[in-house]
């Protein structure tokens, strides 16, 4: 079961997000405050984070950039009243996996939450095939020297 961080300050729509995401079996977690979902990136809680633009305190870009710090690899996904097309490629540029005005069409949410934690499990394994590799390699490697130089 996924975790879904919602960093939302609408408290209507961050439960209504929440009735609809553990409908669909995902483990959800809300805030409004971006240091507390920085806290829970920290101690690597969501697997996934729906993350509004306009928070009180600090706005959702700055909470953007902070979360790639910890972990480039957490999909964000922005969530905005206030969609603009700068705003747009300001949160990609920061990293953002997509970026949506605030959902009037859950499905579409929902899809794009589904494709955003598969695309993050399948890069999870190519890196964790990619480890298991070198550190093959670096056995074969590590024999091969010892043998150079074994005493005859």
């Amino acid at each position: 079961m996924s975790t879904i961080l919602i960093v939302e300050d609408d408290k209507n729509l961050q439960l209504t997000l929440a009735q609809i995401l553990r409908e669909e079996g995902f483990e959800i977690i809300t805030t409004m405050w971006g240091s507390v979902a920085i806290e829970k990136v920290k101690k690597g809680i969501p697997d996934l984070i729906l993350l509004d633009i306009m928070l009180p305190g600090m706005n959702g870009m700055k909470v953007l950039d902070k979360v790639k710090e910890i972990d480039h690899t957490l999909p964000v996904i922005m969530i905005t009243g206030y969609g603009n097309a700068e705003r747009a490629i300001r949160a990609i540029e920061l990293g953002a996996y997509d970026f949506i005005a605030k959902p009037s069409d859950f499905e579409k949410l929902i899809s794009k939450i589904d494709n955003a934690l598969r695309n993050t499990r399948k890069k999870k394994c190519a890196f964790l095939r990619h480890i298991k590799k070198c550190s093959l390699d670096i056995r074969e490697y590590k024999e091969i020297f010892c043998n150079l130089f074994k005493k005859k």
